[in-house]
């Protein structure tokens, strides 16, 4: 339990130093911690969820939302340890201003984990 402990201790510090892009920055991948990733290709207007099948949590929970209400799709995704999730943001208008929030999770029955968020711009 203590070890769980410091791994999410440590999973929250690293996502305090690096857990948002910087604005109008297009296309990213931001490791979320826990082997989770967010990535975003500007190109192909396509949001990816991906969690590690090496990771100590069992499933990355992340919902993305556009900041002004109608700009674009809201996207909700569920992945599992070593699995990935993309979705399509081409509706959304240029440049909106996105944010997602989740978290990564050791038990999908209590959401138990570390918080996790950031922004871009679609």
């Amino acid at each position: 339990m203590k070890f769980r402990s410091m791994a999410t201790a440590a999973a929250a510090l690293a996502l305090t130093v690096a857990v948002a892009p910087a604005a109008m920055a297009n296309s990213f991948d931001d490791p979320v911690g826990g082997g989770g990733h967010v990535v975003y290709t500007d190109g192909t207007d396509t949001l990816c969820v991906s969690l590690s099948s090496s990771s100590s949590y069992d499933v990355l929970d992340i919902t993305a939302a556009p900041v002004t209400a109608g700009r674009g799709p809201t996207l909700s995704f569920s992945v599992h340890a070593g699995g990935k999730t993309c979705k399509s943001l081409a509706t959304a208008y240029e440049d909106s201003k996105y944010t997602y929030n989740g978290i990564l999770a050791y038990d999908t029955v209590c959401r138990c984990g570390t918080r996790v968020g950031g922004e871009f711009y679609s």
